[in-house]
């Protein structure tokens, strides 16, 4: 089971659908988003799947035969193409500099005009706030949505630079988070759709793989150990949540709110995700904020510290991006 076979089972199964009846405008929706996860992975270089499908059972000249049938375009890759940036090599430690962001950006002359910013916007009022709930942002995805909360002077509030560096960093392994992910899909692939099974199902598939690496299982669980509420909140992007139900294996506090997710996730997640547009995931990781600015260099002491772009253009739309958002 895994990461192919789950997905060569669910395309084939939903082409033969689509191929044999007559489809709705909810039907050519889900296509196109089926669609458009297979050219996102390759629009970021991972054409595994995409190769092994299109071999096994052409798959996507097929599934997009569907979408000509029915008159349908596939959606774009429609988000700005944000170029490379250089690091500088000063270490920044995350909360303060999140900090000095939101201040800058109070006063800041130029404001982002992206219209996107508005569905952040909603997304984060629909988050909420709680009491006895603390708010765990995955950075550097929900960069957007910590600086909302944090310009509201909302306590209990944590920016988390839990990524694949970091995850690589502290292990001295690559690919530990794919170990993880495919925890949730052969969750899936063994039929657990309802979220309390494919949560208990993944779970003891998660936890092994953190604890063949204690460094990590340490950190995290200091980590989550340091809050204090009876609820965590965890809060990033979507697609398939593998972070937050990393999280989630190690303390039974933790839920999460994610932008979107994955088609094959809208019933599973349906209670956390903000809307179900997958087509709308690239645009919420690609802002100048969430893609570009800073990136993971190193932990310590319960803090992370990040590298931020040399390059003056990357920090200047940031920081419209972020006053864009408070305004």
């Amino acid at each position: 089971m895994g990461f192919i076979s789950f997905n060569e089972e669910y395309y084939r199964i939903k082409l033969e659908e689509y191929e044999n009846k007559i489809l709705s405008d909810a039907d050519i929706c889900e296509a196109k988003q089926l669609l458009k996860v297979l050219d996102d992975l390759t629009n970021e270089g991972y054409t595994n799947l995409n190769d092994t499908m299109e071999a096994d059972f052409s798959c996507l000249t097929r599934l997009r035969a569907v979408l000509q049938r029915c008159g349908a375009a596939p959606f774009p890759i429609d988000h700005e193409r944000l170029s490379d940036t250089v690091y500088g090599k000063n270490e920044y430690e995350l909360e303060e500099l999140l900090g000095k962001l939101v201040e800058e950006a109070r006063n800041h002359s130029s404001v982002s005009g992206n219209p996107f910013l508005k569905d952040i916007y909603r997304y984060c009022e629909w988050i909420g706030y709680e009491k006895d709930t603390a708010y765990v942002f995955l950075m550097r995805d929900a960069l957007l949505p910590y600086v909302f909360f944090r310009s509201r002077r909302r306590d209990n509030i944590h920016p988390w630079l839990i990524s694949r560096l970091f995850l690589e960093n502290i292990t001295k392994t690559e690919y530990v988070d794919d170990d993880i992910r495919l925890s949730l899909y052969e969750a899936l692939e063994s039929g657990h759709i309802q979220f309390d099974e494919y949560s208990a199902y993944s779970k003891k598939r998660i936890l092994p793989v953190i604890y063949e690496h204690p460094k990590l299982k340490t950190i995290l669980l200091d980590l989550l150990n340091s809050i204090k509420q009876s609820t965590i909140v965890v809060i990033e992007s979507g697609y398939m949540g593998t972070i937050p139900m990393m999280l989630k294996a190690l303390d039974d506090r933790v839920d999460f709110r994610l932008f979107t997710t994955a088609p094959f996730l809208y019933e599973t997640y349906k209670d956390r995700i903000f809307c179900r547009k997958y087509e709308d995931i690239r645009r919420f990781e690609t802002l100048y904020s969430q893609d570009l600015f800073m990136q993971y260099s190193s932990y310590s002491s319960g803090k992370f510290y990040v590298n931020v772009s040399a390059d003056e253009s990357v920090k200047e739309k940031t920081i419209s991006e972020i006053a864009g958002l408070m305004r």
